[in-house]
């Protein structure tokens, strides 16, 4: 049984406690007295709230014995029923405010993470992705059952709707490093992007569409990549059928859990030891064990399997292959800013 529900019950016993009593006493005065129902649970109320008014009929010795034990098992069980109370109502209330200072300070201290708007069956997958990369991250859910279920898988969730300002300050995006948005509908998404663009330009926006004509919408109001559910999943189920041991391929490389193999990007810097000089000079894989499938130029070309005599300039963004150390160790030699 969980915690809260032990609580209830227990809740339930006390009002039982509180019945029985009342119970005893209505008994006890009709069968002492001889009073009718009305008679009796007057004197039992006015008894137990010890209000001071005088007895309905006058009490027989017999009368005056249960009265008085009626007092004393009043109080004490009216005592052991308010603090009860008490305890559970101050319980909850800093349990509350404990958990709410808290959050206030995990979102606080981030800086460079990602925001994940929407914990539904999308929302989730990304959160996984991101927590197996151990990146800080904090999600955005409008719905309490939903964000009470990302709370309980032990991530940071905020209560709120993504696509209004107050929500997005309150996760830190003027100090985010990317925004992920998984709602399900269009215009939640479209909203969404408009408002995280006017707060942070410089915030890197992946958006879900699910509409045939959102994906260009999203791009155009400030959305850097846009995903379709429906068209990677067809996508991958055709090339499964058609090159399975490609896709295969493909998918290790795309699991972030393997860390044998994997591809990263990375933006050379000015001061990097490897600008100005050619892939063949500096960055062989044959000494460095990583391999460069593209080069991003920053006049936007492009350049996909480059040969060892493409010169390398400050500012391109590399795509490399490799095992995590590999990587890891390129990184330190480039000297670079992911």
């Amino acid at each position: 049984m969980k915690e809260g529900e032990s609580k209830r019950v227990n809740l339930g016993v006390l009002l039982l406690l509180i019945l029985a009593l009342i119970t005893i006493g209505v008994i006890g005065y009709s069968a002492i007295e001889g009073w009718n129902l009305l008679d009796a649970l007057y004197m039992v109320i006015i008894t137990l709230a010890t209000v001071g008014f005088r007895e309905v009929h006058p009490l027989s010795p017999a009368g005056m014995i249960f009265t008085i034990l009626l007092i004393i098992f009043g109080l004490i069980t009216l005592y052991y029923v308010i603090r009860t109370v008490g305890e559970y109502i101050l319980e909850n209330k800093l349990e509350e405010t404990l958990k709410y200072k808290k959050m206030e300070k995990t979102l606080r201290d981030l800086k460079d993470h990602y925001i994940i708007c929407g914990f539904g069956r999308v929302g989730r997958q990304v959160v996984q992705e991101l927590s197996q990369e151990h990146a800080d991250f904090v999600v955005v859910e409008k719905n309490p059952a939903l964000a009470e279920a990302c709370e309980r898988l032990g991530y940071t969730c905020l209560v709120g709707d993504a696509t209004e300002e107050t929500a997005l300050k309150q996760a830190g995006i003027l100090n985010a490093k990317g925004l992920i948005i998984c709602l399900g509908q269009d215009s939640d998404a479209v909203l969404t992007v408009v408002t995280a663009h006017s707060m942070n330009k410089d915030l890197f926006i992946v958006a879900r569409a699910n509409g045939e004509n959102t994906a260009g919408k999203l791009l155009k109001i400030g959305a850097n990549r846009v995903v379709s559910p429906q068209h990677i999943g067809g996508f991958r189920m055709a090339s499964f059928a058609l090159n399975p041991t490609v896709a295969d391929f493909i998918d290790d490389l795309q699991d972030l859990s393997n860390q044998e193999v994997r591809i990263d990007d990375i933006i050379v810097s000015a001061h990097s030891l490897v600008a100005g000089h050619t892939i063949a000079e500096r960055l062989s894989n044959r000494t460095y064990g990583a391999t460069v499938l593209a080069i991003h130029k920053q006049d936007g070309e492009a350049i996909i399997n480059p040969t060892g005599d493409v010169l390398i300039e400050s500012g391109d963004r590399l795509i490399l292959l490799g095992t995590k150390a590999k990587l890891d160790a390129v990184l330190k030699l480039l000297g670079t800013n992911k």
